[in-house]
C-alpha cells in the first residue's frame, strides 16, 4: 500500500504547484485569460500578450518557484543539523552578507554600471559570511550553538556595515538598494534563471538524498557515531550544500525572509519529522508558497508593486504570533 505522506508530497504538491504557476501567470495589470495564457505559451496569440506571458510572468515565476523551494529546502536542513527551530539564513548571517553585498554595489555605483553587478556583489558578500560562520564554527567543531551564534554576531556586523553605508551615500543609491534589500522578482535578470534552476534544483536533490544522514545528525553525536558517521565532515558538507543554495537564490532576489524558516515549521505538521521526505516535502511547499506571495504583492495595491519579502514577512510574523499563543494554550 502506497504511504499516503508520499502521495501528499510527490503527487498532490507538485499538482498544486502547476495549478499556483497557472494561477500567477493569470494574474496582473493586463486582464489575461485562462485561454490566452494557454494559447501565448503555444506561441499562438497577439504577440503583447505572448511578450507579456513569456518575457515578463513566466521567468518571474520560475524565479519565484524556485527561489521558494531552495529556501525552504535550505532552512529545513539548516533546522535538523542544528538541531534548532530557528535556525535560517537569516540566523546564520547568510542574509547580512547578501545585504552586505547587495549595498556595496548600490553605494560604489557599481550597480549604475550594469546590473550584474548587484548579484555579483551579494554572492561575493554571501560567500563572504559562510567562510566567516564557517571558520568561527570550526574551532567549536561546528557546535550547533556555536554557529548559530557566530552567524548572529556576522549578520550584527554586516547589518552595522550596511547603515553606515547608508548614512554616507545620496538618497537614491539608500533607496534603490532599500527596494533590493526587501526582496523583489521585479528587477530579476532573467539570463541568470538557467544558472539558479541548476543550482538550486541539484542542490534540493542532493540534500534530499542525504535524508538518512541528516537524520542521523538529528539524534545526537553519540548515536551517531555508533553508526560510523562523521558527524563533523557531515555537518560542514551539508551546511556549504544549503549555504550556496541560498547564496545563489538571495543574491539574485535579494532577501526573502520567513520563507525558510516557516515553511518547514508547516510541513513538519503534516509530513512527520523524517528528513526523507521533509526536505522534498518543504521544496515543494516553498515552490507553492512564494508564488503565491509574488502574485499577492503584484494584486494588492495595484500598479503600485510591492516587495515580495514584505508580504512574506508579514504572513511569517503572523505565523508565530499564532504558534505563540497556541503552545500557551497547551501548557
Amino acid at each position: 500500500m502506497i504511504n499516503k505522506k508520499y502521495l501528499i508530497v510527490y503527487l498532490l504538491m507538485p499538482a498544486l504547484i502547476i495549478v499556483v504557476f497557472l494561477f500567477s501567470l493569470l494574474i496582473g495589470l493586463n486582464g489575461i485569460s485562462f485561454f490566452d495564457v494557454i494559447k501565448s505559451l503555444l506561441g499562438a496569440t497577439d504577440e503583447n500578450i505572448v511578450a507579456i506571458i513569456k518575457n515578463i510572468r513566466f521567468p518571474r515565476i520560475i524565479m519565484a518557484c524556485i527561489t521558494g523551494a531552495g529556501l525552504a529546502a535550505s532552512g529545513c536542513v539548516f533546522q535538523a543539523i542544528l538541531k534548532n527551530p530557528l535556525a535560517d539564513p537569516f540566523t546564520l548571517g547568510i542574509s547580512g552578507g547578501a545585504a552586505f553585498g547587495a549595498v556595496t554595489a548600490f553605494v560604489s555605483g557599481l550597480a549604475a554600471i550594469t546590473s550584474f553587478f548587484i548579484p555579483l556583489c551579494s554572492f561575493v558578500g554571501v560567500i563572504l559570511s559562510v567562510l566567516v560562520v564557517y571558520l568561527l564554527s570550526m574551532y567549536k567543531k561546528f557546535d550547533s550553538n556555536a554557529m548559530i551564534l557566530s552567524g548572529v554576531v556576522v549578520s550584527y556586523v554586516f547589518s552595522s556595515a550596511v547603515m553606515l553605508m547608508f548614512s554616507l551615500s545620496p538618497s537614491y543609491s539608500v533607496h534603490a538598494a532599500f527596494v533590493w534589500l526587501m526582496g523583489s522578482f521585479s528587477m530579476i535578470d532573467e539570463r541568470f534563471l538557467p544558472f539558479v534552476v541548476f543550482v538550486v534544483l541539484s542542490g534540493i536533490i542532493i540534500l534530499s538524498l542525504s535524508g538518512n544522514i541528516i537524520n542521523a545528525i538529528s539524534l545526537g553525536g553519540e548515536k551517531s557515531k555508533t553508526i560510523g558517521l562523521n558527524i563533523e565532515r557531515s555537518i560542514k558538507i551539508l551546511f556549504i550544500a544549503a549555504s550556496f543554495i541560498t547564496a545563489v537564490t538571495v543574491s539574485v532576489c535579494g532577501i526573502i525572509g520567513f520563507v525558510g524558516l516557516m515553511i518547514p515549521h508547516i510541513m513538519r505538521k503534516i509530513v512527520d519529522t523524517n528528513n526523507i521526505i521533509l526536505i522534498p516535502a518543504s521544496a515543494f511547499a516553498g515552490a507553492i508558497f512564494l508564488p503565491l506571495c509574488d502574485t499577492l504583492s503584484r494584486a494588492l495595491f495595484a500598479p503600485a508593486l510591492i516587495p515580495v519579502g514584505v508580504i512574506t514577512s508579514i504572513i511569517g510574523g503572523l505565523f508565530f504570533v499564532f504558534l505563540l499563543f497556541k503552545s500557551e494554550q497547551n501548557i
